[in-house]
């Protein structure tokens, strides 16, 4: 295929990088005149292992040109990939004006192409925040091509996964492949650029592909800011941080896992909130400074405040909630610093009028902590448990389901409105 590059820094180059490496035919955009002459010279604009060698073999194929427009490029290309940059503005939002420019001068060309020719395939790369494609890309190309997408051209999102240094390896085994479509099928799987490639694949709308992004690259950096303030804290008491973070990363069960990182409810039991406090405290005590250590429970209890207002969303002060779950997960009747039980008290203080059902407790066998929580949350809990889950789910206004009950939520029938929020 011909397919043009808009944007020849590290992502562009090295995508056609690998293109060319395929077999097709690249034709580098970049506004540097400097770049675009490289381009055309079989030059690298970036370093990166391999990028360099596959620009020149395209090149001496002839299958390698650089431009500092689209031009008339677009009148018979099959494809354009749009990995131009988007720079943090001085109050940390994105620049998209580049994005902008490269969108109004595709539509502007795709004006002149022939409509009996296939729609020309623009598959933007650059990292957007969700929304940016309905609410800036689609909007510029309508007002710039005159039509819709559907007829001289067709719109897609495909964000990437490369890391500088194995970024010709990633392009070639990603951890993942991610389709953001306008519609099912209109990406027509990237016209088969992505096949072969050894990842699983993910078509979703394009507000979920721009999501997964950002939810990728803000986790990285969430784990070398954890990974460093443990590492603070260890070589502050004389260990060696390697060898602790060697073990936490054997455990493959539970630390690198899928576990826990599902959203849905809050933490809670008798562990993880009074160890992150403890955790916190030594790390003051030691002069470290652990700034993602010291706001654990605070996000926590934002997540608690935004499930109440989500429930309000749902139902008006004074409605009927029936609340499934009140330990802090399943199988067990452990009430210590569970979300659910603050929850209730939260809901009760509203103004809700407040059903629970937990088969996990049993309030005459409540002892110690468990008994001293209910009697300073809910003192009258006794008289809000319900054993008929069906008759009560009947006559509420929302079924809150706050833990896994697996075939509970199955016997309240399709008419009673339910908001998991275990699983959100």
């Amino acid at each position: 295929m011909k397919i043009i590059v808009c944007g020849f820094g590290y992502v562009g180059a090295t995508v056609a990088a690998c293109l060319l490496r395929e077999g097709h035919a690249i034709v580098g955009v970049d506004i540097s005149p400097d770049k675009a002459a490289a381009i055309s010279a079989g030059e690298s604009p970036i370093h990166e292992p391999s990028v360099g060698d596959f620009l020149r073999m395209g090149h001496a194929d002839g299958r390698l040109v650089g431009a500092t427009d689209v031009g008339d490029h677009v009148l018979d290309a099959h494809m354009a990939l749009i990995c131009v940059g988007t720079p943090s503005k001085p109050n940390g939002s994105l620049d998209l004006s580049f994005v902008v420019k490269i969108a109004r001068q595709m539509g502007e060309a795709v004006r002149r192409r022939d409509p009996s020719l296939p729609p020309i395939l623009l598959v933007f790369r650059s990292t957007m925040l969700p929304g940016s494609m309905d609410n800036v890309v689609l909007p510029n190309l309508l007002e710039t091509a005159g039509e819709a997408p559907g007829g001289r051209y067709e719109v897609a999102y495909n964000p990437e996964f490369l890391r500088e240094g194995t970024a010709i390896a990633d392009y070639f085994a990603p951890p993942k492949t991610v389709i953001g479509e306008r519609a099912p099928g209109t990406a027509k799987r990237m016209l088969g650029i992505c096949d072969g490639l050894d990842a699983p694949l993910f078509e979703v709308s394009f507000s979920v592909a721009e999501m997964v992004k950002y939810a990728d690259n803000s986790f990285h950096a969430l784990k070398v800011a954890y990974a460093n303030e443990i590492g603070r804290l260890a070589l502050s008491l004389d260990m060696a941080p390697q060898r602790v973070m060697e073990i936490f990363l054997s455990d493959t069960k539970l630390n690198i896992s899928p576990y826990y990182l599902r959203p849905g409810a809050p933490f809670g039991g008798s562990c993880l909130p009074k160890d992150v406090r403890a955790l916190a405290a030594c790390m003051r005590d030691n002069g470290v400074s652990a700034p993602v250590m010291e706001h654990i429970l605070a996000s926590n209890a934002s997540h608690k405040s935004f499930l109440v207002q989500e429930v309000g969303k749902r139902v008006a002060v004074g409605g009927r909630i029936l609340l499934l779950g009140l330990t802090f997960k399943s199988d067990t009747d452990d009430l210590r610093e569970s979300p659910l039980l603050d929850l209730a008290e939260h809901l009760i203080g509203k103004g809700y009028k407040l059903s629970i059902y937990d088969p996990d407790l049993k309030t005459d066998a409540l002892v110690g902590a468990n008994r001293r929580y209910v009697q300073e949350h809910l003192p009258h809990l006794s008289s809000i448990l319900v054993q008929d889950v069906a008759a009560a789910a009947a006559a509420a206004d929302l079924v809150v389901v706050g833990k896994a009950m697996p075939g509970v939520v199955d016997r309240l029938g399709s008419s009673v409105p339910v908001f998991p929020i275990h699983r959100l």
